[in-house]
């Protein structure tokens, strides 16, 4: 702390120091080192620190005071350049460089630059690829980027990460495609749309050749017959195809067309967002028809009617136990993991109490008409069917 004696001398010295020489700034700081017993180091920070009171800034963008050296270009020779530049078509500073007299003097026949003195003319023709550079990249412009056609989709549906905080109701459905090339991305193959409700975990499954908008849609569409509850939220990835027809098929249930619902993505690359229907996509697809490439209609067929038989057996007969609890150390580390009582996702939807009579009973009659011998049956022998087509085209299994 700086007393009151202190505080006055080092007021009045420290105007003596910033007005005098090097010289008699050193015969300052020892005076005052020794009326005051500091060391010089000290008192020139306590004179700079007077200083700034004494003499305050000047900011460098006031008349007169501004640091560098002065700009030889003016706003007027800027405008020149511009209209240089929007005559070229935007070019960058170094293609407009080499052609700037020619531009001028385009500009000057047809009489453009008449409100232009001649001396701020032939001064622009002077003006350094540098300068150029600088001028130019002040210039507003439009992106030269052409955004996807999906860009508008993407903006309009919103990001919701850890999909599966919805898990306590019935109605919200993480959706994901499983293609089924060989390893072979080239042509036409068929695409698996797979549909989990994230409550239930009941699924619903559907092929379709090719991942145009089409294929999509009748993928979509076909994947509903096999849902029996009303769907709330609706979760895909980041896959504009199926977006576009969520989407579409959102803006048209908004117009009463049938029950609203709500439509998000996934944030890409990020696979814990869409994690029920990722672990789905291993049970419920390639443990079912393999890695093997699928490309022609009968095949798409085959897997519909395959799915058909599978989306029963696995959603009224095949019990899942859902995630409770994890128990961590003290570290944080995962130690256990603790699940519920294994139930199908029929018997989960039985339980709700959300879910309507109707529903249910509609479930139930669905549930009593069930043979889930026959239905494995089924599966097997389609199953077989596939399997000679893969054989009798001698294809080969390729992990993909």
């Amino acid at each position: 702390m700086i007393g009151g004696f202190d505080m006055k001398l080092t007021q009045k010295l420290a105007r003596q120091y910033h007005k005098a020489n090097k010289k008699t700034k050193g015969q300052i700081l020892s005076e005052y080192c020794r009326l005051t017993e500091v060391s010089r180091n000290n008192a020139s920070k306590r004179f700079c620190k007077q200083a700034k009171d004494i003499y305050p800034r000047v900011l460098p963008t006031e008349v007169g005071n501004r640091r560098g050296p002065r700009k030889k270009f003016k706003s007027t020779h800027v405008s020149i350049v511009k209209e240089c530049w929007e005559l070229s078509g935007g070019i960058c500073a170094e293609r407009l460089h080499p052609m700037l007299n020619i531009y001028i003097d385009q500009l000057e026949t047809a009489r453009l630059l008449e409100a232009y003195s001649k001396d701020n003319v032939s001064m622009t023709r002077t003006i350094s690829v540098a300068t150029l550079k600088r001028i130019i990249s002040s210039f507003p412009r439009t992106s030269s980027k052409k955004h996807k056609g999906s860009a508008c989709l993407y903006k309009q549906i919103p990001i919701v990460a850890h999909f599966g905080q919805f898990s306590d109701r019935p109605g919200f459905v993480e959706i994901d495609y499983v293609e089924h090339s060989g390893g072979n991305s080239s042509g036409l193959f068929v695409v698996t749309g797979s549909y989990v409700d994230i409550f239930s975990g009941w699924v619903a499954r559907a092929a379709g050749l090719g991942k145009n908008l089409a294929s999509v849609t009748r993928i979509n569409n076909l994947a509903h017959t096999r849902i029996f509850h009303p769907l709330l939220h609706y979760h895909p990835d980041n896959d504009k195809t199926i977006l576009k027809v969520l989407f579409e098929r959102m803006m048209k249930n908004k117009r009463g067309e049938d029950s609203p619902f709500i439509l998000s993505r996934s944030r890409p690359y990020q696979k814990n967002d869409n994690a029920h229907v990722e672990q789905k996509n291993d049970d419920k697809v390639r443990k079912l028809v393999g890695y093997y490439r699928y490309d022609t209609e009968q095949e798409v067929k085959l897997l519909n009617l395959l799915y058909e038989k599978s989306d029963l057996l696995d959603n009224f007969f095949i019990a899942s136990a859902k995630l409770e609890e994890k128990i961590r150390d003290g570290k944080g580390r995962v130690i256990k993991r603790v699940h519920d009582k294994p139930k199908t996702p029929y018997q989960r939807l039985m339980e709700c109490s959300e879910l309507s009579p109707d529903t249910q009973g509609k479930l139930k009659s669905i549930y009593d008409s069930l043979n889930m011998i026959v239905l494995r049956q089924e599966i097997n022998k389609i199953l077989q069917k596939l399997y000679e087509i893969q054989t009798r085209g001698s294809r080969k299994l390729i992990m993909s």
